[in-house]
């Protein structure tokens, strides 16, 4: 009925050759998808971090505009600082002149009259207004 060889090794080479063209197609398959599928994930990841990097890029603008106005106030409170200064320079230099020639500005003050004037001028600088009591009556 059926004659059945053996097949010649140039037959078997040939079959040889298609189970390991099958296989290795296969295994290529596989990779591939699998492939696909990392690509994928890493895609994900990427845009991820893309959007964590324009947040981060954001904040670090907001804080530079931040850092840029402390700046600013800081100089002009320099600024500020140096008129108020010089003004009162000015005006130590005006006061000096205008009591050169005055025979009371060589005159002794009494101690009590000092620690009034600084404690005067201490709540002044404490913004509390200190009125004495009895103001109109003369140190001792």
């Amino acid at each position: 009925m059926f004659d059945i060889k053996a097949p010649s090794a140039s037959e078997m080479v040939i079959i040889a050759g298609v189970v390991a063209v099958i296989f290795l197609g296969v295994r290529a398959s596989s990779n591939f998808q699998s492939l696909l599928k990392d690509n994928a994930t890493l895609t994900e990841q990427t845009s991820q971090l893309s959007s964590k990097n324009d947040m981060l890029a954001k904040s670090v603008d907001s804080m530079s505009q931040q850092l840029h106005a402390m700046n600013d106030i800081v100089a002009d409170e320099t600024r500020r600082r140096a008129a108020a200064e010089m003004k009162s320079q000015r005006l130590q230099e005006e006061i000096k002149d205008a009591l050169k020639g005055s025979v009371c500005a060589g005159e002794y003050i009494p101690p009590v009259a000092v620690i009034r004037l600084r404690e005067a001028a201490d709540s002044v600088r404490a913004g509390k207004a200190a009125v004495h009591p009895d103001s109109s009556s003369p140190a001792k």
